[in-house]
């Protein structure tokens, strides 16, 4: 199929978890949608291949716990639960993390027995994870309703919390790095290095401004709600989704690259692909193109100075590194005592050495280890993704974008980095050497950025998350309400507001905000 004009109400750019969310809202209120991606499976970072045969992997994400609180899922306000099927498990232990001196840090779903395992290292620290979590619950309420609205529709989120219990204590955190906060809640050197490992999967730049919810968020939800795993793989968010879309008249097109954004007297009506094809769209657009990639796509003479400066100064954040191997065991970790793994697991080096890494991969310097790992290991809780008995591990950490060793590319040091890692791996899980793994296949940032242009760099969450890249001020100061210069052309993904991570957030509030314009009542 080239050079055809396709039409359709609604072109949604790129086919991502959240503009796939915006598209099955915009579907299911009867408008008709073409959704177009240069991959030739929907979902972007949510996805799960058979990168090795008869092994499942998810590609990116594994655990889906920020969006379990999303309406999208909490409401099933589109039917992928009772309808197309998605269904989530969540493991415990919630977690395992080893340390460099053996140690290591057990969270379960009962935060009794979490407790218990942070006492083990201080009764302090115990007392004061406790505290942090009612604290946190009596204000979450308020987080997740600044970040489930759009920018600009509600009271600002420092102004919500004026009315909350310590208030203004959690204004300061907020503002605080997440480091910062860490260092000033918890004493000992375990539950630090804990902590901050819980927060790294985020990928954000943990010792900046603006970080310090990240320190209590992430590690509460997950106290909460365990890290949910969907059933038969990440992919099968994007899926349902596409199900969705369907379902109501809509399509999505595949093997598309997608090459500009057309514009026609000011306001965006299509877009036009490699193959030489047009999708032309009678309402509006919606892109989830990387907002750097965007501007190249459009007349720059169009956009609006802020804009421009902030696609021009948007931090792409942290790239990533992974390791995906097929197993005929899962891994076994050994520290202080052999013990059983967890879905979730990994290992955190003291956090000033994984802070110093971290700087040097924001400076683009090369790093010959890892500032954190997580492994991760679904077959424990989903056995179908592989053959009996047999597992599936993925081993992901952050890497500089400029390859160790002297090389002179990713290319060159890519097999050389995977062999580091994985002693680094054997130290403290020792039976996942090469005659527990079947088969392997490693990805370094250039091969994440090869296979999916929106993660320039490798990177996979959108961009970092600091107080210069949140709120108000993501992609862009004054742009961040899914809108563009561009009449008719919104955005929606990891580069807007509330960032990153499979939270489906930025895909619900867009639709609110194509939905209102377009006089389309929004389903909740």
């Amino acid at each position: 199929m080239a050079n055809q004009v396709i039409t359709a109400d609604v072109v949604v750019a790129g086919a991502g978890h959240n503009s796939l969310i915006t598209a099955a809202y915009l579907a299911q209120a009867g408008k008709k949608v073409a959704v177009v991606d240069v991959r030739a499976r929907p979902g972007g970072g949510v996805d799960t291949e058979e990168l090795i045969p008869d092994f499942w992997v998810d590609t990116c994400s594994t655990g889906h716990t920020l969006l379990r609180s999303n309406p999208v899922l909490a409401k099933d306000t589109l039917g992928l639960v009772k309808k197309h099927g998605l269904e989530y498990v969540d493991p415990d232990p919630v977690a395992r993390v080893a340390f460099p001196d053996g140690e290591q840090f057990v969270m379960y779903k009962d935060l009794d027995r979490t407790l218990e395992e942070f006492a083990r290292f201080s009764k302090k620290d115990a007392l004061a994870y406790k505290r942090l979590l009612t604290e946190y619950n009596d204000v979450k309420s308020i987080f997740a309703e600044s970040n489930n609205t759009p920018i600009g529709w509600g009271k600002p989120l420092d102004q919500l919390l004026e009315s909350a219990p310590l208030g203004n204590v959690w204004r300061k955190r907020r503002a605080l790095s997440a480091w910062e906060v860490i260092q000033h809640e918890f004493e000992n050197v375990h539950v630090r290095s804990y902590l901050f490992w819980q927060a790294s999967q985020t990928f954000a730049s943990l010792d900046l401004p603006g970080t310090g919810l990240l320190a209590i968020s992430i590690v509460a939800g997950r106290q909460a709600n365990s890290w949910s795993i969907p059933l038969g793989g990440s992919g099968k968010l994007a899926q349902g989704l596409v199900e969705v879309i369907k379902e109501h008249g809509g399509e999505f097109y595949g093997r598309e690259k997608i090459t500009q954004f057309l514009v026609e007297d000011k306001k965006c009506v299509g877009i036009a692909t490699e193959s030489g094809n047009q999708y032309i769209a009678t309402d509006c657009v919606v892109s989830t193109i990387h907002i750097k990639h965007l501007i190249e796509m459009l007349d720059q003479s169009l956009l609006e100075p802020g804009f421009l400066y902030g696609a021009q100064t948007y931090d792409v954040g942290t790239p990533g590194y992974a390791i995906y191997m097929a197993t005929n065991e899962a891994p076994v970790f050994k520290g202080k005592e052999v013990s059983d793994t967890a879905v979730s697991s990994g290992y955190m080096p003291w956090p000033q050495d994984s802070l110093d890494m971290l700087r040097r991969i924001k400076d683009r310097l090369p790093i010959e280890s890892a500032p954190h790992l997580l492994v991760a290991t679904p077959t424990l809780v989903d056995p179908a993704r592989a053959p009996k008995d047999k597992h599936t591990v993925k081993v992901l950490f952050p890497a500089s974008f400029i390859p160790p060793y002297g090389a002179k590319s990713w290319d060159d040091a890519k097999d050389q980095h995977e062999i580091n890692m994985m002693k680094l791996v054997q130290t403290f899980m020792p039976n996942m050497t090469e005659s527990n793994v079947i088969a392997k296949l490693v990805k370094s940032p250039i091969d994440f950025e090869r296979g999916n242009p929106h993660m320039i760099d490798g990177c996979w969450h959108g961009g970092d998350r600091s107080a210069a890249f949140s709120g108000p001020l993501r992609p862009a100061a004054g742009w961040a309400s899914h809108k563009t210069p561009i009449a008719g052309l919104y955005q929606t993904g990891g580069t807007t507001h509330p960032g990153g991570s499979i939270t489906g957030v930025p895909g619900r509030n867009a639709a609110m905000v194509v939905m209102k314009d377009l006089g389309l009542d929004f389903p909740g």
